[in-house]
């Protein structure tokens, strides 16, 4: 999906969406997306973050 030296955050998906290539994956599913698609599906309300908060990473 990403590029090597993109830099990459997870995302849970709220909803289904249609990956190029890759088809639908299903809501629920986290995935590790380049920051600028992580960023436009969590403004359209269709991802959420997923990285664990301070101190929560132990």
């Amino acid at each position: 999906m990403a590029e090597a030296t993109e830099k990459t955050t997870p995302v849970k998906l709220l909803y289904d969406v249609w990956a190029a290539g890759d088809g639908r994956v299903p809501r629920g599913t986290v995935l590790d997306l380049p920051v600028k698609a992580a960023k436009t599906l969590i403004r359209q309300g269709k991802a959420e973050r997923a990285d664990p908060l301070p101190g929560d990473a132990e």
